[in-house]
């Protein structure tokens, strides 16, 4: 997650921008652009043009810390580069992830290594480069299906990984990202997802999962935090998973109306008591079992945000491209 930004002018940069500042020779000669804030003798946008506030500019734009946005300049593509301590698992589990047997198995929705960029004279810090990515409620879900087939698919990641012993341990709703390329063909900005250049103006443009599915999801992050724990009885880790996953879908189901299919199962990975709550392995056949149930139709059916108001769902029409409500 990104620190608070410091009170500084736009044109300043902060001390996390300074690592990166830093770090931009040694990222372009590995072939990847940052943007022009981070580029040598930059020159703040907005001083050149009479009367352009710096927030309207895409360069006042930043985000501070361990994560920034790059150009791939082989393909031009964008992507994600963190900055990972080495003296952690993450980088070596990050690798093992992404090997060509494990991404083999479709169930592996761990985000993929891209890269890995070791730095010269730095033996605590590497750079892990990995896909430009979307946070999974960063717009909103239309239809139930859209809900079913992302967590079937976060089902499927948490039982792949405990069948391989890794415990994510931070599950949860801010490490949950989607592949949203062809939801947003215009893409979105790294500071601003709701604005495809980053700039004040213009609007953004976006399809429905449900008319470009199957949409992918990621599993981010995994530094292994500490899991929950009492003063005198240890916590399952792989219980703990299986609760935070749970967790998510039941603020799911609270946050949109429709979503009533998956409130027993989000019951039963949430169970106080981790000896009566559904293993990983479980919670896929249980889904499964009932997503045979489930009819095309009940799939098509729409879901709302609690908080669009009631006249909005019926004053809301389709359409090819969609605001956020």
């Amino acid at each position: 997650m990104s620190a608070m930004i410091p009170h500084l002018p736009f044109e300043m940069h902060t001390p996390d921008e300074k690592v990166w500042l830093s770090l931009q020779p040694h990222l372009l000669s590995r072939g990847y652009r940052l943007r022009p804030r981070y580029e040598p003798g930059w020159i703040p946008s907005w001083t050149r043009i009479p009367g352009v506030y710096p927030t309207e500019c895409e360069d006042s734009l930043r985000r501070v810390g361990k994560l920034i946005d790059a150009i791939r300049i082989s393909d031009g593509s964008k992507v994600v580069i963190k900055q990972v301590d080495t003296s952690t698992s993450e980088l070596p589990l990050a690798m093992k992830l992404s090997s060509a047997e494990l991404r083999s198995d479709p169930r592996n929705h761990a985000v993929p290594a891209l890269d890995v960029i070791l730095i010269p004279g730095n033996d605590d810090m590497a750079l892990l480069v990995m896909p430009f990515l979307m946070d999974f409620n960063d717009l909103p879900f239309r239809h139930v299906g859209e809900v079913v087939e992302m967590v079937e698919q976060f089902l499927e990641c948490l039982e792949f990984l405990h069948e391989h012993n890794i415990t994510h341990m931070d599950f949860c709703w801010f490490n949950l990202m989607m592949d949203a390329s062809r939801m947003v063909p215009r893409g979105w900005h790294f500071c601003n997802p709701w604005k495809h250049d980053g700039s004040t103006r213009g609007g953004f443009g976006w399809l429905d999962r449900w008319t470009v599915r199957p949409v992918k999801y990621y599993l981010i992050d995994f530094e292994l935090t500490v899991p929950e724990m009492s003063e005198t009885v240890s916590a399952d880790s792989f219980k703990v998973d299986v609760y935070q996953l749970g967790n998510v879908i039941k603020k799911l189901t609270k946050k949109y109306t429709g979503l009533s299919v998956l409130k027993s199962l989000a019951k039963k990975m949430t169970n106080p008591d981790p000896l009566k709550r559904l293993t990983a392995h479980e919670a896929v056949k249980t889904f499964r079992c009932r997503k045979s149930k489930w009819t095309a139709r009940s799939m098509e059916r729409r879901v709302w945000r609690r908080t669009t108001p009631f006249i909005d769902r019926f004053m809301v029409k389709y359409r090819n491209f969609n605001a956020i409500i």
